[in-house]
């Protein structure tokens, strides 16, 4: 048979090279995260859990899978691109994971203990690890040219939203089917050490980044810089994080009427201005903004931020650093 008629019975499969088998090799340990994976993770984290009340209790008993074997498999996954249960067992038994001295388990009971165990429970340990790291940033360096910006903000993060895909079985699927999702993750981070500070979960994959807008706002400490994308356009809180002496920056929205109150300087290849947004609506923005146009090669790229504060080059700066990888 040719290799044109063997093609013609077996084409190609299309879909989602992110849920297609995984035939790499496990990644070796790397010391540096493994160090800060054991600072981060401390065994004190995992012994409260234990005693959690209601219908954990009985998941959470002493057993050989018990919670820290458990979350040594789970991160030894992740960050080691383990292919899959199989491939961990084996490692665990001949290696040990992390702080998991080598032990011999079956892949039937790892399978089984990985549908029992609670999220909530994971969720608890990442709070910890979060309010761990928040700590350890604040210790951190950052580049000599955001060291000015970083003094003139109590914090400058980044807050982003993603649609999850929903983790696919290993079992036949038909042609009919389409691939589910599953739920919307917002993730908020440092933006000069990439830290993560906080992170939000919805099971609706067709909720909007705006429904985040208040408890962002609430977590912002005031004189805070956030950095977003056009997810977060709203007027409402635009005014919010105005009021709330609090600061923003994201790109400006394509069609979006508006004034100009004042310009501040100008050029031929950046403009800096004063501004009213949504003159022919009835729920205009209350207070004024500014909006950065900045020409990058044959493109103008517009920011828009607080009327006040942020300095025109400091501004064209963050967004470069921050906004434009989201295009």
């Amino acid at each position: 048979m040719s290799k044109k008629q063997m093609a013609r019975q077996h084409p190609r499969r299309k879909g989602n090279p992110d849920l297609r088998r995984k035939t790499n090799q496990p990644g070796v340990e790397i010391p540096e995260i493994t160090k800060e994976l054991f600072e981060l993770l401390e065994p004190t984290m995992f012994t409260p859990l234990k005693y959690l009340q209601g219908t954990h209790e009985k998941m959470m008993r002493d057993r050989v899978l018990n919670l820290p074997v458990m979350v040594a498999l789970v991160l030894s996954i992740v960050y080691r691109q383990i292919a899959g249960i199989s491939e961990a067992v084996r490692l665990l038994e001949e290696e040990g994971l992390l702080w998991v001295a080598s032990l011999k388990v079956s892949k039937q009971a790892v399978s089984k203990r990985m549908m029992n165990v609670p999220a909530e429970i994971f969720a608890i340990l990442l709070k910890g690890v979060l309010e761990k790291a928040a700590e350890k940033g604040k210790k951190l360096q950052v580049g000599e040219k955001w060291e000015k910006i970083r003094e003139k903000f109590s914090a400058v993060w980044i807050a982003d939203g993603s649609t999850l895909e929903q983790i696919r079985k290993n079992m036949k699927i038909s042609k009919e089917e389409k691939s589910k999702l599953g739920g919307k993750i917002m993730m908020v981070v440092e933006a000069f050490t990439q830290r993560p500070v906080t992170l939000w979960y919805t099971e609706n994959d067709k909720s909007n980044d705006k429904i985040w807008c208040e408890e962002l706002a609430a977590k912002l400490p005031e004189n805070g810089l956030i950095l977003v994308d056009m997810g977060f356009f709203s007027f409402v809180w635009f005014d919010l994080l105005t009021e709330a002496k609090k600061f923003f920056l994201t790109r400006f929205r394509a069609g979006t009427s508006y004034k100009t109150k004042q310009v501040l300087s100008q050029g031929s290849h950046y403009r800096d201005e004063i501004i009213i947004m949504g003159n022919y609506r009835s729920n205009p923005c209350k207070h004024p903004v500014r909006l950065v146009s900045v020409l990058w090669g044959t493109i103008w790229y517009q920011y828009l931020g607080l009327a006040e504060k942020v300095k025109k080059r400091k501004k064209c700066g963050l967004g470069k650093y921050g906004l434009k990888k989201h295009r």
